[in-house]
């Protein structure tokens, strides 16, 4: 067997390893993915407003912890709407525009891994 053969096989030995290591990885990551998801919960929002009442509707997907909160334009909690454990499902959070002056605000759904906000004008 000449030196160039040897090269070839190797090479050709190289890339055949490569090939294999990253159909493992992408495999592995496809087999965990539904799996990582599931340990954190997702959460889905949005503001609506009802008369002079805001709404903030928090659709869980899984059990889990929140807190939120509406903020002035100085960052200042203007109103808690809620804190604690909440199960799966849809959850409303009524509050009154009336008691908010008027100006922009946000309001803002923390979950243990998640955080979403969303700005609006009173």
């Amino acid at each position: 067997m000449s030196t160039l053969e040897s090269v070839k096989n190797a090479l050709l030995v190289t890339l055949v390893i490569m090939l294999v290591y990253v159909l493992y990885k992408r495999m592995i990551k496809v087999l965990h993915r539904d799996k990582v998801m599931s340990q954190y919960p997702s959460i889905g929002n949005q503001l609506t407003v009802e008369n002079d009442h805001g709404v903030v509707t928090v659709e869980l997907f899984n059990p889990t912890h929140l807190i939120i909160e509406v903020f002035d334009s100085s960052n200042n909690v203007a109103v808690k709407l809620a804190e604690g454990e909440f199960n799966r499902g849809a959850h409303r959070f009524k509050f009154e525009l009336s008691a908010l002056k008027p100006g922009k605000y946000y309001y803002k759904v923390t979950s243990p891994n998640q955080q979403s906000s969303q700005y609006f004008d009173v």
